[in-house]
């Protein structure tokens, strides 16, 4: 079985406070948010009400945490968010869609619009 890991985040500011593991193992079990912060020494002393859990798939955006320079939850989405590079001499973080996600959507525009030139040269 595999389990993608959960990002525990704060519902205010979207930090991220920890990330549980991806697990592929036969005997692996989904945990719920109370087991989670009742075993990882990381989310003892938290209030379950001002954090909040987001589930991933397995692997899923393993190489834009690679990549990143900070990630965060976007609070008004729920969604991850991913800085990358440098800001030029800014001292905010820039986060962004992850590029993956980016990457897809690109795919998905291009063969639609691949599909659409095809049509309208079958049509001459």
């Amino acid at each position: 079985m595999k389990i993608g890991p959960k990002v525990y985040w704060r519902k205010t500011s979207g930090e991220v406070i920890f990330m549980t593991p991806q697990i592929e193992s036969e005997s692996a079990r989904e945990t719920t948010k109370e087991d989670d912060m009742s075993f990882y020494p990381q989310l003892k002393g938290y209030d379950s009400e001002q954090l909040d859990v987001l589930k991933l798939e397995f692997d899923q955006y393993t190489e834009d945490f690679t990549r990143a320079k900070s990630y965060i939850v976007n609070p008004d989405t729920g969604k991850m968010e991913f800085s990358y590079v440098d800001s030029g001499g800014k001292t905010e973080l820039e986060y962004q869609t992850p590029l993956t996600d980016q990457v897809n959507e690109l795919k998905t525009r291009q063969d639609s619009t691949e599909a659409a030139l095809l049509a309208l040269m079958d049509k001459s």
